[in-house]
């Protein structure tokens, strides 16, 4: 279900090696209630604009993170379906390595955009300005991008409009990526109300 995990693409596959894990630690059931999902193992938790909106879970139990926790990774999944695939926000926690954990917010964007977003995406181009949005604790960094339909379109995020967050809370990135097109729609409002959802406990 994880096409691609996202610092994968940021050359952190070698890192992880170096680093090793730590101590596997139990990991508590998440919980789903009412729009409310809540991850107790990675300490967070986000909800769903309606109850007309999906959530799909996927966990990688034979893989763990450098954290020692198996990798997760969440869909929000918007509730109208009028093309080949359906708009949806994923939601993707993972442990930074030691050499990240020093690096700010900004920095990471910058490396995220350089070493994933600009390979990822044929003509990466981003609307706008970058938005800083608080969160009940620090802050994430929201942005949109497009790329022209005639373009190769990206096989694990279709769509030609896209919505990007990321936050940082006891070294773990939190990565969020929503797509759409104007056959499927882009719910940017929708999107924008799960970003500022996010919770860390």
């Amino acid at each position: 279900m994880i096409h691609a995990r996202i610092f994968c693409a940021l050359a952190l596959c070698s890192l992880l090696a170096t680093f090793g894990c730590k101590p596997i630690p139990t990991e508590p059931e998440p919980s789903l209630d009412g729009l409310v999902y809540t991850n107790n193992s990675w300490g967070f938790r986000v909800s769903r604009p309606s109850d007309q909106w999906g959530i799909d879970v996927s966990t990688l139990t034979s893989q763990r993170d450098i954290n020692g926790l198996s990798p997760v990774t969440v869909r929000i999944l918007s509730p109208g379906i009028t093309s080949d695939f359906r708009p949806q926000m994923h939601l993707y926690p993972q442990a930074l390595p030691d050499r990240f954990v020093t690096m700010t917010l900004d920095e990471i964007v910058q490396a995220f955009e350089e070493q994933y977003l600009m390979l990822a995406f044929d003509e990466y181009r981003v609307i706008g300005e970058k938005q800083r949005i608080r969160l009940n604790v620090g802050e994430a960094i929201q942005w949109q991008f497009r790329y022209s339909q005639l373009e190769r379109s990206n096989r694990d995020y279709p769509g030609t409009r896209f919505l990007v967050a990321i936050a940082i809370h006891n070294q773990v990135g939190y990565y969020m990526i929503g797509n759409g097109s104007r056959d499927a729609g882009y719910p940017l409002t929708e999107y924008e109300q799960i970003v500022a959802s996010l919770e860390f406990r």
